[in-house]
């Protein structure tokens, strides 16, 4: 894996962002967006919450530009505002009861397939969320931050969960042989399970 980008660029780049250079935030932006969507997702309870934690992190990056202390430190500013944003949101969604927006669909809708495959489909994506709801909520977490977030580094991938470098690798080796064996249980067949 590698680094979203280099702190030093990072840091010129918020510079020049901060001075009103568009194509820099645009810059900013393409070099931290599978990260700071990986973090939003993670910590969402839906697709609806992720899209506001990920619009709220870079709002409030675009409110600080020329105040960040260690512009060097950008990626960790980020997954470190979009982790606080999801706590706020959680908190403000504990106060609320939203009616459909636990439905666990975050993929396009397919309208090409035909009727049964569409039943097959969910019958397995239905097995799969069940079996996903099942997991430890680290492991869920760390799942969700590798599925949205394949570019992003181990050490980001550490920082946004809070979790050693070192261990990202076996855990997520562990929680997806836990996923699989609980397919397996869940009687979905072994070409769907993987």
């Amino acid at each position: 894996m590698h680094e979203v980008g280099e702190p030093a660029a990072s840091a010129v780049l918020l510079r020049r962002a901060a001075s009103g250079d568009q194509q820099a935030w645009r810059e900013l932006v393409d070099r931290n967006a599978s990260v700071v969507w990986g973090v939003s997702r993670a910590f969402a309870a839906n697709t609806a919450d992720a899209e506001d934690i990920y619009q709220a992190t870079w709002l409030l990056l675009a409110e600080n530009l020329g105040r960040l202390r260690e512009p060097e430190s950008l990626s960790g500013w980020l997954v470190t505002t979009a982790r606080r944003e999801s706590m706020r949101l959680r908190r403000a969604r504990q106060r609320e009861s939203p009616v459909g927006l636990d439905t666990g669909d975050f993929g396009p809708p397919d309208h090409a397939e035909n009727p049964e495959h569409k039943v097959l489909r969910a019958m397995a994506s239905s097995r799969l969320a069940k079996s996903f709801a099942q997991l430890p909520q680290r492991c869920q977490q760390l799942l969700r931050v590798l599925a949205v977030a394949p570019d992003a580094s181990y050490s980001q991938v550490s920082q946004a969960l809070g979790v050693p470098r070192g261990t990202i690798g076996p855990k997520k080796s562990r929680c997806l042989a836990e996923l699989r064996r609980r397919m397996l249980a869940a009687e979905v067949p072994e070409e769907v399970a993987g």
